[in-house]
């Protein structure tokens, strides 16, 4: 969830402070007059129960939970969210090597061993996986669990490259290039056709780390930029997790990051600073907020939103098919989905 309630935790007990440090988003302190400069960094502290913790504001003691039993765990996090905060995940110390682990994008990418040729895929792969447009590096595909429609996903056809920040600079012209078909087919597609520029059309990408290791055994661990239309990610958001201007993401290429822009061209804002706690799936949680979503929603794993990813396959395609003056460009990095969409749109099997 989304912190709303900034909290000072407190407890008597050692060993379990030293078990509620585990959690991503709860940090130690020793003296109460460091709890702002844990809430900057998005984090909630937590220090054990002194006489001047007491008279603290918004201090609460932590009731205790058997932190070696998941079920207590997650009872934990629970309790957590009724305090209307969030504690991060806790960190059991796994490293998993995704490198060893199946890429439901490398999956979509290779055509789930359908066919090499990307036109016969689309025609036989369920709508949710086609490829809308493709470039020699990279394709473009719905967005997994697309909470609203014209949500896209802009995927490296290479699974060694697991952030755009790693990305050579010999991609990175062709990379913009695909930025700026995607945010005009969007813009296209769903936008006021009279005021264009009341739609925009953000981008944002939590970049993962070098080693290809995470904690997270569902984490997809292979560069993906997320795009939205009609979506912004309001300031006092950004300020939540300290975004600061990043003209060139390189500098984040050894860490774990954040990064946002609004516009193929906008200005890149990113927060690439390891102790900053930027909460999993985060502009998904605030999107689902903003439209009123019930609790839990805004995961993909869970919701597929099949619904929206259709409607944005139709919306994209019926724009393609009937905008006269679309580049050379985007009509042949599209032809292998319009063809095969229109096929299935005529077709009396039902998909």
């Amino acid at each position: 969830m989304i912190t709303t309630r900034r909290v000072l935790l407190t407890t008597s007990n050692e060993a379990f402070i030293r078990e509620l440090e585990k959690f991503e988003a709860i940090q130690r302190i020793e003296d109460s007059n460091d709890r702002s400069n844990i809430w900057a960094l998005n984090k909630t502290p937590v220090m054990l129960t002194k006489e001047e913790s007491c008279h603290v504001p918004n201090s609460v003691e932590v009731p205790f939970f058997d932190m070696s039993k998941k079920e207590s765990r997650e009872e934990f996090t629970e309790w957590c969210y009724i305090q209307s905060f969030e504690p991060g995940e806790y960190c059991t110390g796994l490293r998993i090597d995704t490198r060893v682990e199946t890429c439901v994008l490398c999956s979509i990418i290779g055509h789930k061993a359908i066919s090499r040729d990307t036109l016969i895929y689309n025609r036989e792969t369920k709508k949710e996986d086609m490829i809308i447009y493709e470039s020699p590096n990279f394709v473009v595909i719905p967005e997994l669990g697309s909470i609203k429609p014209g949500f896209l996903m802009i995927v490296p056809k290479q699974h060694n490259f697991l952030s755009i920040a790693q990305l050579p600079s010999m991609y990175m012209r062709e990379y913009m290039e695909v930025c700026e078909d995607v945010e005009m087919i969007l813009k296209g597609a769903f936008g006021d056709k009279c005021v264009l520029e009341h739609k925009p059309v953000s981008f944002f990408e939590h970049g993962s780390g070098p080693s290809g290791f995470t904690s997270h055994a569902k984490s997809i661990v292979h560069a993906h930029v997320h795009v939205v239309i009609d979506f912004e990610l309001d300031k006092k958001y950004l300020d939540m997790i300290q975004m600061k201007p990043c003209p060139d993401l390189s500098v984040a290429a050894d860490t774990h990051y954040f990064a946002y822009k609004v516009g193929a061209r906008g200005n890149r804002l990113c927060c690439y600073d390891d102790n900053v706690y930027v909460q999993r799936q985060y502009p998904r949680q605030i999107m689902a907020i903003e439209q009123g979503c019930a609790p839990g929603l805004y995961n993909w794993r869970t919701t597929p939103f099949t619904e929206n990813i259709h409607t944005t396959l139709y919306y994209i395609w019926d724009f393609l098919i009937k905008k006269k003056d679309i580049s050379y460009r985007i009509q042949d990095r599209t032809r292998c989905f319009k063809i095969p969409f229109g096929e299935r749109l005529t077709s009396i099997v039902p998909d």
